[in-house]
């Protein structure tokens, strides 16, 4: 079935919408989670007096409905066990049922035990629960201490923040409003193996195996990376002699792309006995499907064969 939304009436077609269809307009933008504002505590848990916790003004979403608490508002647990602790949690119920049709705040009630577990949140097809935090209800303590109170706004399994998905579907966005992007290319890699490379000679650099990769289509065999995605990237390069290269020896860090030298990148001169570490920092804009590799070019060394300890990598997209 067809739908569209959403439409003026005119006198001879008169379009009517539903809450349910609003929703589902909603939650195609706005995904399930509390709100991340900077002047409101977001409906942050606090300590009060008694057995009563003090629940703060923020928003809400869940499946395309909103819930506004627009002042602190007070939540009062049952009283503690005599022996055995409890856990209670600090619940946002989205409740959907025919006979509900409303979204609020309650305290969920957790089962005493010596090893007390927070009780497990309601999610079917009418009721979508958030928990903004669990509370540990000391036995035999008539009252709630701020240490016992753990937020849970951060646990996206049972809360989060609110996400815009379908929009900035790339983008994270943490309680702290800092972005980060989602699912970038970032490779590190790592050869503790000895190699060697000429003198005067382009020498592929061999990186070894991965440590982590985040889609990057790198071949190990090959130590070359193929682009999936335009734009400009960052990386990384360590290698060491042993031994060290005399003084006035010179190795270059070069970029080949699709089999072809392409940029000097850094040039090293040794300028003292114990130099034999060389690291290089490098941008560069490649273009989807290239094929990267990094040469190094000792001369002046003063040896026909120079012998390297290790090999390291660490690759990032940036833009």
């Amino acid at each position: 079935m067809e739908r569209s939304y959403f439409f003026d009436s005119t006198d001879q077609d008169q379009r009517i919408y539903q809450a349910a269809d609003f929703a589902r307009f909603h939650a195609q933008i706005i995904g399930n989670g509390v709100s991340n504002t900077a002047d409101l505590p977001d409906l942050t848990v606090t300590e009060k007096q008694n057995m009563t916790v003090s629940l703060g003004a923020g928003y809400a979403f869940a499946n395309g409905y909103m819930y506004e608490n627009t002042s602190a508002m007070d939540l009062t647990h049952d009283t503690a066990e005599p022996t055995e602790d409890r856990i209670d949690r600090v619940v946002i119920a989205f409740d959907n049922d025919p006979d509900e049709r409303r979204v609020y705040a309650y305290i969920k009630k957790g089962t005493p035990s010596t090893d007390p577990v927070p009780p497990a949140l309601t999610r079917n097809d009418y009721v979508h629960e958030l928990s903004v935090a669990q509370v540990r209800i000391i036995a035999g303590k008539s009252f709630v201490e701020q240490s016992q109170i753990t937020d849970e706004r951060t646990n996206r399994n049972v809360c989060g923040y609110i996400p815009l998905h379908n929009i900035y579907r790339g983008i994270d966005v943490d309680e702290n409003g800092i972005f980060s992007v989602i699912n970038s290319p970032y490779l590190d890699t790592a050869n503790n193996q000895s190699w060697s490379g000429n003198n005067d000679v382009h020498t592929k650099i061999p990186f070894g195996a991965a440590r982590k990769n985040i889609n990057t289509n790198y071949d190990a065999e090959k130590s070359e990376i193929t682009i999936q995605k335009s734009g400009v990237y960052m990386f990384r390069i360590y290698v060491s002699t042993e031994p060290s290269l005399e003084p006035g020896s010179e190795i270059q860090f070069r970029t080949y792309v699709n089999g072809e030298n392409s940029r000097l990148l850094f040039s090293f001169v040794v300028s003292h006995n114990n130099d034999n570490i060389f690291v290089n920092h490098g941008f560069q804009y490649f273009e989807a499907g290239d094929r990267v590799t990094f040469y190094l070019h000792p001369f002046s060394t003063g040896l026909s064969t120079i012998n390297f300890n290790d090999a390291f990598l660490t690759w990032a997209k940036i833009q």
